[in-house]
């Protein structure tokens, strides 16, 4: 199977199911929880590591990090269709039969990674 291209004009096929809420831990808590329970739960244990790292080390990086790693999640998710498209790319990455068309279908999830991360980091989405 080959991996569909990324739409270059955006995401205009799909729609949000929610507003992008605000990158704090407790927005993007409700967020996940509405979008995934199973994620939820990862959510709360990478969470916890956070915390316990930014302490451990006295920085604020890991809880940075763990905030835009969740927000590009939520923005990917809240679009329906994108998501079942990531879920789809990530299959195929698993089931690839070759190097390069592994190597083809991880591309594509890095560029709609990449402009998740673009929206949330802009506030701009779709």
């Amino acid at each position: 199977m080959s991996a569909q291209p990324v739409e270059p004009s955006g995401w205009a096929w799909d729609e949000a199911i929610f507003e992008m809420p605000p990158s704090t831990e407790a927005a993007l808590r409700i967020a996940v929880k509405r979008l995934d329970l199973v994620a939820a739960a990862e959510f709360e244990q990478e969470f916890r590591a956070a915390w316990q790292e930014a302490v451990q080390t006295d920085s604020t990086v890991p809880m940075h990090t763990f905030l835009h790693r969740w927000g590009v999640w939520v923005e990917m998710h809240r679009f329906p269709a994108r998501a079942a498209h990531l879920h789809e790319l990530e299959a195929a990455v698993d089931r690839a039969p070759s190097t390069e068309e592994a190597r083809r279908a991880a591309e594509q999830v890095g560029k709609l990674l990449a402009v998740a991360s673009a929206a949330r980091t802009s506030g701009v989405s779709g």
